[in-house]
């Protein structure tokens, strides 16, 4: 009060202002929500928690019509979940591949995939849209699930038959099912007017990936080894007839 009132407060006039009240004077800059703040969290908290959010959002995917909380894979988007997929999907396409072109296909497959999720983003906002490029990376590359499952049931079918008919309807599903999940996500951040051509790219992306995944087969299933029964030949001399 001592230093108020000996540094009174000077209006606009020259004149000397009432002495302002002390709560005008008290309190914070500004109000700090220190609730998700997770410096102080053990490693276990973040990790667990971290895991549930991947779970949800996966469950965003394989579920997008009976999810309350589908636009959240938007807002709290992340890079991990993607990654894993990806990583996940061209390591087991590169299984079937030979041995000198393993490495080849492994980092091709990964760079389409993350490379087309960042191209198509990119198109999506030159063509008006409001979604953030990683966000479209984020949503893209968790869509991949149903693609990953099918390329997992094909590697399982595969003990069995590996006929195209059956391969073809397996993959058509994970298409079918990776295309409806992400347009449910990506058409509401585009514009209604270009809406068409967002999607386009978004389905020849999926449409190529689940190529790959149909194409693989294994090279032992699809070219059968030649049986290794010959005919034994006889080890005992003949002996001329006599004449």
């Amino acid at each position: 009060q001592q230093m108020m009132s000996a540094n009174p407060i000077v209006d606009s006039d020259g004149g000397v202002a009432e002495d302002a009240s002390p709560e005008l004077l008290s309190g914070t800059i500004a109000d700090v929500d220190t609730s998700s703040d997770t410096l102080d969290e053990p490693v276990w908290d973040t990790i667990k928690r971290d895991v549930v959010q991947l779970l949800i959002k996966f469950y965003q995917v394989m579920l997008p019509k009976n999810s309350p909380r589908r636009r959240d894979i938007l807002k709290d988007w992340d890079l991990y979940g993607p990654m894993i997929l990806t990583i996940t999907l061209a390591f087991l396409l590169r299984e079937n591949a030979p041995s000198d072109e393993k490495s080849q296909v492994f980092t091709g497959v990964f760079f389409i995939l993350c490379a087309g999720s960042a191209i198509i983003t990119l198109n999506n906002q030159l063509l008006g849209g409001t979604m953030s490029i990683f966000q479209g990376m984020c949503v893209l590359g968790y869509c991949l699930l149903p693609l990953l499952i099918s390329c997992v049931v094909l590697k399982l079918v595969a003990y069995v038959t590996t006929h195209l008919a059956v391969r073809t309807i397996i993959v058509a599903l994970g298409l079918s099912w990776s295309i409806t999940a992400s347009l449910g996500f990506v058409s509401k951040s585009s514009p209604k007017s270009r809406r068409a051509l967002v999607v386009y790219p978004i389905i020849l992306y999926y449409v190529f990936i689940a190529w790959l995944v149909l194409n693989d087969v294994s090279t032992l299933s699809s070219h059968p080894q030649p049986s290794s029964t010959t005919p034994a030949h006889s080890s005992t001399p003949t002996t001329p007839s006599p004449t």
